[in-house]
């Protein structure tokens, strides 16, 4: 009897693959040298109310388990994936990263690095709700629902990391996407649209190889908050 959660890892890596092979551009595979690099994981911790959680007043409102990798070449394309599990509620599939809005380079010691991110994913269902565990979300024909998203990564460790220097920002994460699946950013009673965290455990690493006035892409002050085209 195969697990949920080993059934899970087979068909996002499938899914993964399928996309990976069908879908990523030419110039992606001949960006040149790495010009930023984006790493880490852990566990978020949700900043505002969530569906996942039923949207309790009080918090801790729920936390994730996420992994993030991601190469910016000189070019300006971006190679990549994001994984993200709301325990109990959903995981994102496909994960593909599939552009680079821009980055907003630390100036001092009290700033972060943070780049943003936009990419490609679907929904698996880990609740009691729509079809049970392990059923890709799907659209009116019964086909699976991919969605684009954007995701904004500061750099900084956990709260549980020991030796930080006083004063380190904490490593978060901005999250938005175009679904209406669950209400959409409008049913989560946020300003901005985003489901924010903070990494409690892990951490979030932002690399800068080059120069990043020699990357041809526009810096952007974050990510948009309407539907994605």
């Amino acid at each position: 009897m195969h697990s949920i959660h080993g059934r899970l890892e087979r068909l996002a890596a499938f899914l993964t693959a399928v996309l990976a092979t069908a879908s990523i551009p030419a110039t992606v595979l001949g960006g040149g040298r790495a010009a930023i690099t984006v790493s880490g994981g852990g566990v978020g911790e949700f900043l505002d109310p969530n569906p996942c959680d039923g949207f309790q007043d009080t918090a801790p409102f729920g936390e994730s388990n996420f992994k993030i990798s991601a190469t910016v070449y000189e070019d300006g394309s971006v190679r990549g994936s994001f994984l993200c599990q709301v325990k109990g509620c959903v995981v994102i599939v496909l994960g593909e990263i599939t552009d680079v809005l821009g980055i907003d380079q630390a100036d001092g010691p009290g700033d972060q690095d943070t780049v943003f991110l936009l990419g490609k994913g679907a929904f698996v269902d880990l609740s009691k709700g729509v079809g049970g565990p392990g059923v890709v979300f799907a659209d009116a024909n019964g086909n699976p629902y991919t969605f684009d998203f954007c995701i904004e990564l500061r750099e900084g460790p956990g709260s549980d990391m020991q030796g930080a220097p006083e004063g380190t920002p904490l490593g978060r994460f901005f999250y938005t996407d175009e679904v209406v699946l669950l209400g959409g950013p409008a049913a989560l009673g946020l300003d901005d649209g985003f489901d924010q965290e903070e990494i409690r455990s892990g951490h979030i690493m932002i690399d800068f190889k080059l120069d990043v006035a020699d990357i041809p892409f526009d810096r952007v002050r974050d990510c948009p908050v309407e539907p994605l085209q």
